[in-house]
C-alpha cells in the first residue's frame, strides 16, 4: 500500500494511522461496562458517618454511607487492578441496639433495605434515641462469598465541643469538651469526664497534665485547655465519661466508649520555608542533570539537526528523544528558538521539534512516579564522585547528570514530605477545597474551580520556569491525597500552558521567525488545553469524563474508588496522554500553523536589515554548534566585504551617490559584525570545549579583524574615486584595464576561501598561495608599465598617484585574504570532524 505514496503523503498517512489507533483504544471501553458483583462493602471515605454524635430525639447531621465495589479487576498494563462501583445492590442497615430507641427515619424501624446508585453509594439517616450513650449500627451485603458488613458507631446525648482543630506547634487550640444530656432533655452535671493525651505528646498536655479530670457543670458541659506538642503532626485526646451520678438509675447513665479528639499542630512559616527549599533543590537537580545530559549530547547536535530537517514526524520525534534526553522541555524549546534565529531551523521544522518537546517533557513526570527516592542519596554520592575525579569531559557531564538526578528526587521526597501532614490540616484542606473539581456523585465536573486550576498551574509555571517542577508539585500533592484526579488533570493542563513563557521569553530579542516558533509553542499548548477542558463534560467512560476515563483504563488501579488508588502514575499518566494526543492531534496540521504564526507575527523592515545571520546566544550553551555558526558568520562576513571591495571598484570608476550611500551602510555593518563575532567568541572561549576547538578562537578572531580592514578598504577606494573626480584625474584604459584584472583575482581569491572554510583540502590552499603570488605579480607588473608611463609623458603625475595608491590598497586586500585562507584552512578542518 506505501508503496504507492508520495513522499509528502507518506506522513500524513502514518499520521491518520495512528490517530486511527489511538481512537480506537480511546473508544474501546466507551459502551456500557457488564454487571458486576458485589464484593466488598466499607464506609465511604470521603463521609462515612461515623462517630457522630446527636441530642435524644434528633436526626444526626450526616448519614451513614457506605460504597459498594465489586471484584478487582486487572489493568490494561497489569498491575493489582482496580475495583468498580456496583449499582442496583441492596444494603441492608441494622440498628443493633434495639432498645436505645435509635431508628431509621425512613422506615421508622431499626433496619432499612437501600439500594445503591451508580456510585455505589448507599445511605441511611438514623435518629437517636432516649438512651445516652453508644449506638451501635451495621451495614451489609450479600456477595458471592457470603454476606460481608461493615460496622459504625453514633452516640446519643453528647455533643462535642471543639471540630476541625487546629493550631501552631506549642500553641493552644480552641477550647476542647463536650456537652452532655439527659433522656429527658436537661443537662447531665455532675459526670466525670477524663481528658488525657494518647501517644507521644510531645510536650502536648490538657490542662496543665497529659491527664485531666473534668466534671459537668450545669449546663452539662466539661471544657478543658488543650496545648499541642513541638512538632508538626496530629495529636490525639480521648475523653471518657465516667457517669457515677449517686441516686440516677443504670439505665439512664452514659455507656459510652471512649472519644476521640484530633488536632493538627502547624508551624506555616517552617514549613513554607522548607517547601521553598525541596523546590529549588528539585529545580536545581533538573538544571544540573539537563546540563550535564546536553553537555554529553552536544556533539551529537549536528547529527540531529540533520534528522530533523527530513519531515514532520522526524521533527517530531527529534523533539521528543531531545527532551527526553536533557530532561527539560523548556530547554529544548529555547534551543529550537535558537536554532530558528541562527537559520539552522525553518519555521516548519521547529514547530515539528515543540510538538516533540512536549511529549518528552512528560518522561520527568513518568520518572517521579516511580518513586525512585531511596536512590537519591546513592545518585548524589556517585554523581559527586565522578564530577570531582573524572578527568574526561563526558565523564564530567554524566557526574554531573547523575548528581542532578539525585538532587531531583532529593528535593522530591523533601517536598512530599513536607505536604504529607497538611493533608490532615482542616485550614489547608478546606483551602483546596475553594478549586476542587471533583463532581458529585451522577455530576459533571465543576467548570468554575476547573478553570480556576488551569489558571493556578499556568501562574505557578510562568513563575518557576519549569513545568517538570509545577508537576512534581502537583504530583507531590495527589500522592499526599490533597488533590483528586479531577483537580490534578486541570492544573497539568495549566503547568502545559505556563510552559510557554520560557520560549516567549527567549523569543523576545530574536527574529521573527524565533518569534514564531514561540507562538506556536504557546497555540499548541492553549487549543489542546481548551478542547480537554471541553472533554471533562463528556461523560461517556461509564459516567466518567472521556480524558480521565481512558486514563483510568490503562492504568492499574481504580483511580475513582472511594480510596484512589495509584493516584501519582494516573496523573503522570494523563500528562503523558495529553501531550502525546495533542501532537496526534495537530501534526497533519503543521503547514497550517506556519501560515497562522506567519500572519500573527509578520517581518518588518527591522528583520529584514538584521545585522546578525547565525549567531545566537541561547547556542553557547552547546559550545560545539555555536562554534559552528561562529564560523558561518564569519564567512557570512567575509561576502559582505567582497560585496563592499566590488562596490568600491565601481564607484572608483563610475561614481554614483546611491552606491556611495550603500557602501558605508555596509561597511557599517561589516564594523557591527567585528563587534558582535569578536565578543560571542569570547563569551564562547569561557564555555568548555574541546582542545583543537579552543584553538580556533584566536584564529577566528584574527580572521574577524582581517575582513573588517577588507572592509576598511573600500572606504579608501570611495575616497580616491572622489579625489579623481575633483581634481580631474582620470586613469587611462591601460590602467583600468589593470583595476579590472586585479579585481578578478581578487574576486577568484574570495571564492576559494569561501570554499576552504566549506570544504578545506590541500588544492584549494595551494590555489590561493597561486593566487596571491599572481596579485602581487599583476600589481608589480602595473606598477612598472605606469612608471615607463610617467617616464615617457603618457600620464598625469597626480593620476598616476591615485593609480599607484588604489593598487597597493587591493594589493592589501590580498595581503589580508591569504592570511584568513591559511587560517581557514585549520578551521575547516576542525569543523570538518564535528
Amino acid at each position: 500500500m506505501f508503496s504507492v505514496l508520495t513522499r509528502g503523503q507518506m506522513p500524513r498517512c502514518v499520521a491518520s494511522c495512528v490517530v486511527l489507533s489511538l481512537s480506537i483504544v480511546l473508544f474501546a471501553g466507551c459502551g456500557p461496562r457488564q454487571p458486576v458483583p458485589a464484593d466488598t462493602i466499607a464506609p465511604d471515605p470521603h463521609a462515612s458517618g461515623d462517630n457522630q454524635c446527636g441530642m435524644h430525639g434528633q436526626v444526626l447531621a450526616k448519614p451513614i454511607r457506605v460504597v459498594v465495589q465489586g471484584p478487582r479487576v486487572p489493568g490494561l498494563l497489569g498491575g493489582k487492578g482496580s475495583r468498580h462501583p456496583v449499582a442496583g445492590c441492596r444494603v441492608t442497615f441494622t440498628i443493633q441496639d434495639a432498645d436505645s430507641g435509635a431508628v431509621f427515619p425512613a422506615s421508622e424501624a431499626t433496619s432499612l433495605v437501600v439500594t445503591t446508585d451508580a456510585a455505589g453509594l448507599a445511605s441511611a439517616d438514623v435518629r437517636v434515641g432516649h438512651r445516652s450513650g453508644d449506638v451501635n449500627i451495621t451495614a451489609s451485603v450479600d456477595t458471592a462469598k457470603g454476606a460481608k458488613s461493615v460496622n459504625f458507631r453514633v452516640l446519643a446525648g453528647v455533643e462535642l465541643i471543639g471540630a476541625d482543630l487546629e493550631g501552631p506547634t506549642g500553641g493552644e487550640v480552641d477550647e476542647l469538651g463536650l456537652r452532655l444530656q439527659n433522656r429527658d432533655g436537661s443537662p447531665a452535671a455532675g459526670v466525670d469526664v477524663y481528658f488525657r493525651v494518647e501517644g507521644d505528646g510531645h510536650g502536648a498536655t490538657v490542662g496543665d497534665n497529659a491527664l485531666v479530670r473534668v466534671v459537668t457543670d450545669a449546663d452539662g458541659r466539661a471544657v478543658t485547655s488543650w496545648t499541642l506538642g513541638s512538632r508538626v503532626q496530629q495529636y490525639f485526646v480521648s475523653a471518657e465519661i465516667r457517669d457515677l451520678r449517686p441516686g440516677v438509675p443504670e439505665p439512664e447513665r452514659f455507656h459510652a466508649r471512649a472519644i476521640e479528639y484530633v488536632a493538627m499542630a502547624i508551624d506555616k512559616r517552617a514549613m513554607v520555608l522548607q517547601l521553598i527549599g525541596g523546590l529549588a533543590i528539585f529545580i536545581l537537580g533538573m538544571k544540573w542533570m539537563s546540563a550535564g545530559l546536553r553537555r554529553m549530547a552536544d556533539r551529537r547536535l549536528k547529527a540531529i539537526l540533520q534528522a530533523m530537517t527530513r519531515n514532520r514526524l522526524t521533527s517530531v520525534g527529534v523533539g521528543a528523544g531531545l527532551t527526553a534526553m536533557v530532561q527539560s522541555s523548556s530547554a529544548t524549546t529555547v534551543m529550537t528558538v535558537g536554532f530558528v534565529n541562527a537559520g539552522l531551523l525553518t519555521l516548519t521544522q521547529a514547530i515539528g521539534v515543540v510538538y516533540g518537546a512536549n511529549i518528552g517533557t512528560t518522561i520527568t513526570a513518568q520518572i517521579i512516579a516511580f518513586k525512585l527516592d531511596v536512590l537519591a542519596y546513592p545518585a548524589i554520592a556517585t554523581g559527586l564522585i565522578l564530577t570531582a575525579v573524572g578527568r574526561r569531559a563526558w565523564l564530567k557531564a554524566l557526574g554531573e547528570a547523575i548528581l542532578g538526578f539525585g538532587l531531583l528526587f532529593l528535593g522530591m521526597t523533601t517536598m512530599s514530605d513536607i505536604l504529607k501532614p497538611l493533608r490532615h490540616s482542616p485550614e489547608f484542606v478546606s483551602l483546596f477545597k475553594l478549586f476542587d473539581c471533583t463532581p458529585v456523585a451522577g455530576g459533571l465536573v465543576r467548570p468554575g474551580p476547573a478553570l480556576m486550576c488551569i489558571f493556578i498551574g499556568t501562574v505557578a509555571t510562568c513563575v518557576v520556569q519549569s513545568s517538570s517542577a509545577t508537576v512534581g508539585l502537583v504530583l507531590a500533592l495527589s500522592g499526599q491525597g490533597l488533590l483528586s484526579f479531577y483537580t490534578a488533570v486541570p492544573l497539568v493542563l495549566g503547568d502545559n500552558i505556563g510552559t510557554t513563557i520560557t520560549a516567549v521569553l527567549a523569543s523576545l530579542g530574536a527574529n521573527r521567525n524565533a518569534k514564531r516558533a514561540a507562538v506556536a509553542h504557546t497555540l499548541f499548548n492553549l487549543f489542546g488545553a481548551a478542547y480537554m477542558y471541553l472533554f471533562l463534560f463528556l461523560p461517556v467512560w461509564d459516567g466518567q469524563p472521556l480524558f480521565l476515563g481512558f486514563i483510568d483504563f490503562i492504568t492499574p488501579g481504580d483511580v475513582f474508588a472511594s480510596m484512589p488508588e495509584n493516584l501519582p502514575r494516573h496523573v503522570a499518566n494523563a500528562h503523558t496522554a495529553f501531550n502525546l494526543l495533542n501532537c496526534v492531534f495537530f501534526l497533519p496540521f503543521i503547514p497550517l500553523m506556519t501560515r497562522v504564526c506567519e500572519r500573527l507575527v509578520p517581518l518588518t523592515d527591522a528583520d529584514r536589515e538584521s545585522v546578525l545571520q547565525y549567531l545566537e546566544p541561547r547556542l553557547l550553551d552547546t559550545p560545539t554548534l555555536a562554534l559552528q555558526q561562529a564560523v558561518r558568520e564569519v564567512s557570512y562576513m567575509l561576502r559582505r566585504a567582497q560585496k563592499s571591495i566590488q562596490d568600491g571598484c565601481l564607484f572608483f570608476r563610475e561614481g554614483g551617490r546611491a552606491l556611495e550611500e550603500k557602501i558605508a551602510s555596509r561597511e557599517n555593518i561589516i564594523d557591527r559584525l567585528q563587534q558582535e563575532i569578536s565578543t560571542y567568541l569570547v563569551e564562547l572561549s569561557q564555555h568548555e570545549l574541546a582542545p583543537d576547538e579552543s584553538a580556533l578562537i584566536p584564529p577566528l578572531i584574527h580572521v574577524v579583524n582581517d575582513a573588517e580592514r577588507i572592509g576598511d578598504h573600500s572606504e579608501n577606494l570611495v575616497e580616491l574615486g572622489h579625489l579623481s573626480r575633483e581634481r580631474n584625474r582620470l586613469l587611462s584604459d591601460t590602467a583600468l584595464n589593470d583595476i579590472a584584472r586585479l579585481q578578478v583575482m581578487l574576486d577568484s581569491q574570495f571564492d576559494c576561501v569561501h570554499r576552504i572554510f566549506e570544504r578545506p583540502v590541500p588544492e584549494l590552499s595551494r590555489r590561493a598561495e597561486d593566487n596571491e603570488t599572481a596579485i602581487h605579480e599583476l600589481v608589480g607588473a602595473a606598477t612598472d608599465t605606469h612608471v615607463r608611463r610617467l617616464e615617457a609623458g603618457d600620464c598625469d603625475v597626480q593620476a598616476g598617484v591615485i593609480f599607484l595608491d588604489l593598487l597597493a590598497h587591493l594589493e592589501r586586500v590580498g595581503d589580508h585574504l591569504i592570511n584568513i585562507a591559511e587560517r581557514a584552512e585549520m578551521i575547516g578542518n576542525v569543523i570538518a570532524l564535528r
